[in-house]
């Protein structure tokens, strides 16, 4: 206690007491600033509090506001929607009240009026019932009257009858007679008008007949067509074939290749289908002995696709080929060479009668048959198309170009060379000079413009094969045709006809006949029978060519046309 004592009297007891008084002060300024600092922040949180108060104050207040305004707006929205209700409702009401009341007033009405009418029937049938009555007792009079009349009548009329029976029989005798004469004079001039216009006085029996059974097949292959029930498969080959034929191009034999070998994988597959079957004598015009024997059964679909490409054929000549004449080589040597497949040969018999058929019913003139262009009949005879059943006919240029495709395509199918292949000859190069034949010995005052205009499209580009097959006899033939036959036409019709002329090639160039007077030959024999090769039911036997010599003319030479290669 006393060294303790001592300490605190020493110098640095003073310093000591100093600090430590320094310290008790600072610790009392710490406190103070923490107190006064917590108290501060104890104020701005009150103000801050106070300030959020306020605002949650006003909002809630705002609120409410709104929240009355609203169930104010309400209020009203619910009265109007109410009051549009009842208004609504009592307009219904209103409504319904007045349709009631027309439909009482308009029962009310139909009843008066029902009654008025049952009344006014009522009298109406009293009236009839009493006019009836008096009528019954007017005719009972009248009836006896007339009796009586009928009796005095009868008695003349007998006695007048009996005058007269002889008189009338001779009369009625006469009559007959002369009415028998009448009918069998307007039957013979009928005859005598139809033969004119139709071209048959100058074709024998055989031919009409022939011409009859082909237009009689086509008839057939119509109804066909309707029997034919096609499914999905079926008519998705006979678009096949109808559009390969229209791809044919016209100086491409390569790209050809592709249409015609899917036309040929169509028409097989259709041969594999052997039923429905159906006999093959129907659809050759004229059978062999050795196939008109015996029934012949062949697929139905086959027979009915080779008549969608017969089809095809010819409409594609119209169509294209009778504006383009050029176009018809391709088409010609497609239905050639379709025809003239084994697979599509029956027994040796081709069956080409199918586009034959259609043939003979556009083109007629092929086979002589012809009318007069100004007569309906005379039309009908030529093949002129109408716009439909029953109705116009199609216009010339339209008429010509349907005749200039098929005349071109008639030349390109019978003038191909089968010479160098195994195959028949379908249709050989006789048709040819038969319609040639039939078309330049026509009479001059009997010419028409439709076999003007078919045989210029036949020879249009068919001299070379003319010449190729025929000679020098070819040759006396385009000569007679291009030259000859139209110069003897009456001379006031030339300036309208149609013209006819060949593309040149070297044979007549080189050749004189084209170039000098051949008054001193006889032309009427190169078209006759004895100049073509021989036929055998329709069919070619053997093709051979006439004589040079025959009509006294030097060969000069001339080339061939290359040979067709299938």
């Amino acid at each position: 206690m006393v060294r303790t004592r001592g300490l605190l009297d020493s110098p640095s007891k003073q310093l000591m007491q100093d600090l430590i008084r320094d310290l008790e002060q600072l610790k009392r300024v710490k406190e103070y600033e923490r107190r006064s600092f917590y108290e501060n922040l104890d104020r701005i949180d009150r103000e801050r509090e106070e300030v959020h108060n306020a605002a949650i104050n006003a909002a809630a207040a705002k609120r409410d506001q709104l929240r009355r305004e609203a169930e104010e707006l309400l209020q009203q929205h619910l009265k109007a929607v109410e009051e549009e209700r009842r208004r609504k409702e009592e307009a219904e009401r209103k409504r319904r009240a007045e349709e009631e009341q027309k439909r009482r007033e308009k029962l009310e009405r139909e009843r008066a009026e029902k009654e008025r009418r049952e009344r006014e029937e009522a009298a109406k049938k009293e009236a009839e019932r009493i006019a009836r009555e008096a009528e019954k007792k007017r005719q009972a009079e009248e009836a006896e009257r007339l009796r009586k009349a009928k009796e005095e009548e009868q008695r003349n009329r007998q006695e007048r009858e009996r005058l007269e029976q002889e008189k009338k029989k001779q009369v009625e005798a006469q009559l007959k007679a002369r009415k028998e004469q009448e009918e069998k004079a307007a039957e013979q001039k009928k005859q005598q008008v139809e033969q004119t216009f139709l071209g048959e006085t100058r074709r024998t029996p055989q031919e009409i007949a022939e011409h009859q059974r082909y237009l009689a097949l086509h008839k057939h292959f119509k109804q066909f067509r309707k029997y034919m029930s096609l499914n999905n498969t079926w008519g998705d080959m006979r678009r096949t074939i109808k559009k390969c034929v229209g791809q044919l191009l016209t100086d491409d034999k390569a790209a050809n290749r592709t249409p015609t070998n899917e036309i040929v994988t169509t028409l097989k597959k259709a041969s594999t289908l052997q039923e429905p079957s159906v006999d093959i004598r129907q659809f050759i015009a004229f059978p062999p002995p050795h196939i008109a024997s015996e029934e012949g059964r062949v697929p139905a679909l086959l027979i009915y696709l080779l008549n969608i490409f017969s089809k095809a054929i010819i409409a594609q000549l119209a169509a294209e080929a009778g504006i383009t004449p050029k176009c018809a080589g391709p088409l010609g040597v497609l239905a050639a060479q379709v025809f003239s497949m084994d697979a599509f040969v029956y027994k040796g018999c081709p069956m080409i009668d199918i586009l034959l058929a259609k043939y003979h019913f556009v083109c007629p003139v092929l086979w002589g048959f012809y009318g007069s262009e100004s007569t309906e009949m005379g039309k009908t005879a030529l093949g002129w198309l109408r716009d439909e059943p029953g109705g116009p006919f199609v216009s010339r240029q339209v008429h010509e170009e349907r005749m200039i495709g098929l005349g071109a395509g008639f030349a390109a199918i019978s003038l191909r060379d089968f010479s160098r292949t195994s195959r028949q000859n379908p249709l050989p190069n006789t048709h040819f000079w038969k319609a040639l034949s039939n078309i330049v010995n026509v009479p001059p005052e009997e010419v028409q413009d439709t076999h003007l205009t078919v045989l210029g499209a036949m020879l249009k580009f068919s001299a070379p094969r003319v010449v190729g097959f025929w000679g020098d006899l070819g040759l006396l033939a385009l000569r007679n045709a291009i030259v000859t036959f139209p110069g003897s036409l009456p001379k006031k019709s030339r300036a309208r006809r149609p013209t006819i002329s060949i593309v040149p090639f070297n044979d007549l160039r080189e050749i004189s006949i084209f170039n000098h007077d051949c008054s001193s030959y006889s032309f009427e024999g190169i078209y006759s029978d004895d100049h073509h090769p021989p036929v055998e039911s329709g069919r070619e036997v053997q093709e051979t060519k006439p004589n040079r010599e025959q009509f006294g003319i030097q060969d000069k030479g001339y080339k061939k046309e290359p040979k067709q290669q299938w």
